[in-house]
Order: structure tokens, then sequence, then C-alpha cells
């Protein structure tokens, strides 16, 4: 028979002497040894566990892609007011509220709706009184007082009617705090005898020592706390020294003559303003405060301080206009407020004159553009 030259070439094949043997990974020992075993073992659990490693990550990086591709672009809160500061604090038009009114919510909506009306875009309230009481929730100083706290319900209330909430802070005049903090004005330097703004049968009244650390921390720890309270800006009141009456002088060192009264001050208004954060500060006055100066009350003038706001009284002339002088005042005063450091803003405050049912009107239509009308 004849031979088959066209016959397919036989593969290589292997018998009991050969050493190795063909395999899907190469040729393969034929008596592999346990070591060599155990080792193809653990190539393959570490290929597997690899494998599902990747699988794992890439799941994982495929989900973090879609979610960042459908994620919503953020959105700020249509409620969430923006936070009012020095410079953009614009128009402002405040009227007082008394802490009676308070009381109820219906009365507080009656005065805020007569605001309105009136042009009104801002509302004080006290929030330390002339006599030191704190009408807010305080961790400070705890007393009995008959007075409407100033809650969460009535800050919500004013700034859901558009109102901006003005803090009124009487600084050292004050008649609480001295003897709880030990901070008393006294009339002799070894500070044995007290010293009162009257006679005590004339109801004379003790003060703030503001050269006393511990009488400035307590301000500027009340100014904090009510800056965190809610209060849109803080207005301060008695920023100054008290004034001898006669046969009763008051004393704060061992000699008053080297006393820098007005860089006791500046410096209690800096950390003032430190301590309100970005709460614009707003420095009430009387007028002679921000022009000739005093140097028993102020050591000088206190027109350009660390406050961003300058807010000097106004009271009614004799022989001419209220709101001449208003509108005057309010010109001359930004405009020399323009060469200033640090007072960058004149905000009047004007006395509120009942006995003119116009008198809203007419201020509204002045040319001053901001202004705090006080009782």
């Amino acid at each position: 028979m004849a031979r088959n030259e066209n016959a397919p070439r036989r593969l290589k094949g292997y018998y009991g002497f050969s050493k190795k043997y063909p395999s899907r990974r190469g040729d393969r020992p034929i008596h592999e040894t346990p070591k060599a075993k155990k080792r193809e073992r653990t190539k393959k659990i570490l290929g597997g566990v690899l494998l599902v490693c990747l699988f794992v990550f890439a799941f994982i990086f495929a989900k973090f892609c879609y979610n960042l591709s459908t994620r919503p672009l953020p959105q700020q809160e249509e409620n969430t007011a923006p936070t009012i500061t020095a410079d953009n604090l614009g128009t402002i038009r405040a009227t007082y509220i008394e802490n009676q009114v308070l009381g109820e919510i219906t009365d507080l909506s009656k005065s805020l709706d007569e605001a309105k009306r009136n042009g009104f875009n801002a509302v004080i309230l006290d929030f330390k009184t002339q006599e030191g009481v704190l009408t807010y929730n305080s961790s400070l100083l705890s007393y009995s007082a008959d007075i409407n706290i100033i809650d969460s319900v009535i800050i919500d209330k004013i700034k859901s009617e558009g109102f901006i909430l003005i803090a009124n802070i009487y600084c050292f005049e004050d008649t609480v705090a001295p003897q709880r903090l030990n901070a008393y004005v006294y009339e002799n330097a070894e500070k044995t005898k007290i010293w009162f703004d009257n006679p005590a049968i004339n109801g004379g009244r003790v003060w703030l020592d503001p050269t006393n650390a511990r009488a400035t921390n307590y301000i500027c720890s009340v100014i904090k706390e009510v800056s965190n309270c809610g209060a849109d800006c803080i207005y301060l009141q008695s920023v100054e020294f008290p004034t001898a009456r006669k046969n009763a002088t008051p004393v704060y060192t061992a000699d008053d003559k080297t006393l820098n009264r007005n860089l006791v001050l500046m410096n209690f208004i800096e950390n003032a303003v430190k301590s309100a954060g970005d709460r614009p500060i707003i420095l009430g006055m009387p007028l002679l405060c921000a022009t000739d100066g005093d140097n028993e009350k102020w050591g000088g003038s206190l027109f350009d301080t660390s406050a961003p706001i300058c807010s000097p009284l106004l009271t009614p002339p004799e022989n001419s206009d209220y709101i001449s002088f208003i509108e005057n005042n309010y010109i001359v005063m930004n405009d020399k407020a323009k060469n200033n450091f640090s007072t960058i803003k004149i905000i009047p405050t004007v006395k509120n004159q009942p006995e003119d049912a116009d008198f809203y009107k007419k201020i509204s239509e002045s040319k001053a553009e901001s202004y705090i009308i006080l009782p």
C-alpha cells in the first residue's frame, strides 16, 4: 500500500520518561513537587482576588462618576438672608420699639406695621438698658427684672417682616453690673468710697469704670452674645467717662492727670468691634463728641474710631428748622468721614417729634438718606 505523503504531522506527545507535558500555560513538569503545587494554587487565589478587587474598584469608580454627573448644582437657600456688614449696610432708617411692646406678638406686629407705613426698614431694641439690665437670655449675669425677654420668636418675627434689627447697648452707664463685677467708679484713689452721679436722695447711680478690665471685658462679652443671638447691628451708647458733680469727682488712678481717657475709650471701641464679629458697630454719641469733643468725658473727640459707623445725636435747635438741621449735618459729616481711616459712614440719631404729625414724612423726604429715631 502506498505511503500517504500528505498525512498531517503528528502532534508532539509525551511518554513515561518525559519530564514535561504541554498545557495552557506552556510546558509543565509531569512530576510536580508539593511546594510547586502550593505555589501554583497561591497564584490562582491571588489572581482571583485581584480580579475581584479590579471589579469592585471599577464598580465604585463608575458609581462615583454617575453620581457626580447627576448631582444638582448647589443653590443658596431662599430663606437665608445675607449677613449685614458695614460694606453692604446700605440705607438705614430705624425706629425705636419699647420693651413693653414685646410682651404680646400682636402688639409687636402692630408696631412693625406702623413702622412700614412710616418708611422705616430697621428697628432698634434695648438689649442692655440704661440701668444695666440685660433683656435677652444671657449667661453672664442672672437677676430678676420686670422685662420682656427678647427671644428667637421676637427676632424671627422682626426679620420675617423684612426689618434690620439694631441692638441698643448702654456701656458704662450701668447700675447693676458694678457690684457684681466689683468694677465701681470711686471717689478716691484708695477705692474705699463709691462715686454716684447724683446724691443718693436724688436717685444717684453708680457707673462701670472704663479703666477697669473687668468692666470692659463684661461689656465686650455682652456685645458678643448679642451678635450671636441674631442682631444685625450693635448700637453703643454711653461710651464715656462719667462727669464730676459738686464735691464728688470720679477718681480712676493714683494720678488722673496722666490718664489718657481718649486712648482708653479708643481701645475699648476696638475690642468692641472685634467682639461684634461681622456685625457693624454704630457708635452713638452726643454731637459735641463728634465735633469739638470734651476732655472730661472722652479725652477729646470720638468721631474717627474703629467703629465703622458714627451716629451723633442731633437735638432740635432753638431758632432753625429741625429737618434742615438734620440734612445739613448729614451732608457735612459724611463728607468729613470720607477722609477717615476707620469710620466710613455717618448715620445721625434724631429725637422723635410726636407733636409733629408729619415728622416721619418730612424726614423720609429729606436729603438725609439714613437716620435712627429715638424717643
